[in-house]
């Protein structure tokens, strides 16, 4: 079916004038690209592109990945002709573009993303001291660099990137302590020890860079076993020779970024066997249940009329619907904290959620479960900067008079603690 798909690109260059449309058609018809200015009045608001892309697709359910791959190679050629950057920002709208059957079409559309998500609250004084801890040990230069590339790895937006930079820190710090020892030469097929009939021996020789690697993964781990060394090996291959996770899927686990996770735990515990056990242990330190960035977006599927511009282009800039994520809250850095109330106290709390004025949606945004017949509520903590910035000030109304009573202490009626305060 045909098939129009509206995306934002951002990129380094804009079309000569707002009111030119660049036109690409591909020779074989794969997909024709429209692509012009979106004009901006603010510093503070990104230049964007906008870039409509007809194209055929086996049905509107799969036209997104159909027009994924198609995008990325309008691009390719987009930065390789006019050696700038372009990079997909979002994508808007599909529209089924096919010769009308009536008045309305099958349209998919997109939420806009929220670009600054909560921070993870994590930091604690234990970690600075940690540092500082960790800093008594000089630390060799390329410990430093291998140190720098997973930093890098872990900010990386691309799994492919990460997985190219995880495996930069770990060649450092297998060159870094490879063993001396002469090592025997392996046969492709078994892996035992080659022979030599001529001379009556096994060849031996100093470490390869790759079995330097395989002995640092086997010692950082003692899960890892030879599937996994190969499959990094593999996959290390694979990217180094210019293919894509995605392009190596089948080979890999399932999901196929989960392999930038195996390496970077095996990378993480590589790097901290460089530094003294008295230092590294009692240290505070963290590791992510995941290396992987992951985006929220919200989707859906409607039928509405799509307007058709002078030239019988399909105006993808019609309004009258917008698909919009509503946070939680205000935005937050801090941990939340934890209330504890009657089943009274949360009725009456409930209750003053439905009534009127500026209380009400910090109310609603008090997420609730009940234990052992109370009732524990977790509230934002810019939420509990307000309360009890109420019930210091001694202001008046039901939503104080009741946190005030929420806050007498343990054994008169509830407590507020922190969500995840430390164990010690």
């Amino acid at each position: 079916m045909r098939c129009v798909a509206n995306f934002e690109i951002t990129s380094d260059v804009s079309v000569v004038t707002d009111d030119l449309v660049l036109t690409i058609k591909d020779p074989r018809g794969a997909f024709e690209a429209r692509i012009r200015n979106i004009p901006r009045s603010e510093y503070t608001t990104p230049f964007l592109l906008s870039l409509h892309l007809y194209f055929e697709a086996p049905s509107l359910t799969e036209a997104s990945d159909v027009a994924d791959e198609l995008l990325a190679t309008c691009l390719n050629m987009l930065a390789f002709t006019v050696g700038s950057s372009f990079r997909k920002h979002r994508i808007r709208q599909i529209v089924d573009a096919e010769p009308a059957q009536g008045a309305m079409r099958d349209v998919h559309l997109w939420s806009e993303v929220i670009e600054h998500d909560d921070p993870q609250p994590f930091l604690r004084p234990k970690h600075a001291s940690s540092i500082e801890r960790l800093l008594e040990f000089d630390v060799p230069p390329a410990i430093r660099r291998a140190l720098r590339w997973y930093r890098l790895g872990i900010h990386a937006d691309s799994p492919d990137d990460q997985f190219t930079y995880f495996w930069f820190a770990l060649e450092i710090v297998a060159e870094f302590q490879k063993p001396t020892e002469k090592v025997h030469d392996k046969c492709p097929r078994c892996k035992s020890a080659l022979y030599c009939e001529t001379c009556g021996e096994h060849p031996e020789h100093k470490p390869y860079a790759k079995q330097a690697i395989r002995a640092l993964m086997m010692a950082a781990d003692e899960k890892c076993d030879e599937a996994t060394v190969s499959l990094l090996d593999k996959t290390r291959n694979s990217l180094m020779h210019g293919s894509t996770l995605r392009e190596i899927e089948s080979t890999l686990p399932d999901p196929h970024e989960s392999v930038v996770d195996i390496l970077g735990k095996l990378l993480f515990n590589a790097l901290v066997r460089q530094f003294p056990k008295e230092l590294i242990n009692g240290a505070y330190m963290g590791l992510p249940s995941t290396y992987l960035h992951y985006n929220v977006n919200a989707y859906g599927h409607l039928q509405t009329v799509v307007p058709v511009d002078q030239e019988g282009f399909f105006d993808l800039n019609f309004s009258g619907f917008k698909m919009t994520m509503v946070p939680p809250g205000p935005p937050q850095s801090a941990l939340p904290s934890q209330i504890r109330m009657t089943p009274e106290q949360y009725e009456r709390l409930r209750t003053l959620s439905f009534s009127p004025g500026d209380h009400q949606e910090m109310l609603k945004r008090i997420r609730v479960q009940e234990h052992g017949g109370y009732v524990y509520g977790l509230v934002m903590a810019t939420d509990m900067l307000r309360i009890r910035q109420a019930v210091e000030k001694k202001e008046g109304g039901a939503w104080q008079d009741l946190f005030r009573e929420i806050f007498q202490p343990v054994g008169q009626n509830a407590e507020e603690t922190p969500e995840s305060a430390d164990p010690e």
